[in-house]
């Protein structure tokens, strides 16, 4: 049975759209590693870096190693106090993100160290502490300044597959115990940040993603990587959490 001239056309006009959002879907891909991994990253320490191990869930610590403009050559920062631009001290003056409003990507493609912890930044020397991270972008693709964080935190956790695919938690967002004299930080039209995030080594192999948000608002998501974690990081150790 033949099928009608004007059934055969929309069915053309319909896969070709199909493969036409798959083709700027997958084009979107390619520029922004492109876009981003242009930026050669300079970092002033040497010392050897290793994976980290973790057995329970861990508390997000992600701290800003850049805020600013986008340039050929960027100098890491591991001491988060010493980046004093993009700074305000007034609370929900600035948007906070939301989908669309900026891009966050993992480069998988090299490393970095990670930020020092923050219960040792305070009177203590820069240094690069010994475990390895992927560097991480944030780029504001929005007409307007926003907010990314505040004290020296951002909003983000990693999240990993588990067996039957679904998508949970290994970490738990960093909470201060007081807010008085934390300053708010942000990002202008086409700035960046550059944080780093941990790279784990365990015996699950899976994907895993950066969520940002804050518990109540619309979250945003990363790019995903394959890694590798410890089972039980899904799980909450009570004595430390």
């Amino acid at each position: 049975m033949k099928l009608p001239l004007l059934i055969i056309s929309f069915i053309y006009l319909f896969l070709q759209s199909c493969s036409n959002d798959l083709d700027h879907k997958e084009n979107s891909k390619v520029t922004i590693e492109e876009e981003f991994n242009k930026v050669q990253i300079v970092d002033q320490f040497s010392n050897p870096l290793s994976k980290d191990t973790a057995f329970f869930m861990t508390i997000a610590e992600f701290f800003p190693l850049y805020i600013g403009q986008k340039i050929e050559q960027i100098n890491l920062v591991y001491k988060p106090d010493e980046i004093s631009s993009n700074r305000i001290e007034e609370w929900d003056l600035l948007k906070r993100p939301k989908q669309d409003s900026i891009i966050l990507y993992i480069d998988s493609s090299r490393y970095v160290g990670v930020p020092m912890s923050i219960w040792e930044y305070h009177g203590t020397p820069e240094y690069r502490p010994s475990k390895i991270g992927y560097p991480v972008f944030i780029k504001n693709v929005s007409n307007e300044a926003l907010e990314l964080g505040f004290g020296n935190m951002l909003p983000l956790l990693i999240e990993a597959k588990d067996r039957q695919g679904n998508w949970n938690p290994i970490q738990k967002l960093f909470r201060y115990d007081c807010g008085t004299g934390l300053t708010v930080f942000y990002l202008k039209p086409e700035q960046i940040a550059i944080t780093s995030m941990k790279v784990f080594q365990g015996n699950f192999r899976t994907h895993l993603r950066l969520v940002y948000g804050y518990k109540n608002d619309l979250k945003i998501y990363s790019n995903e990587i394959v890694g590798a974690i410890n089972e039980t990081q899904f799980n909450e150790d009570k004595m430390g959490l």
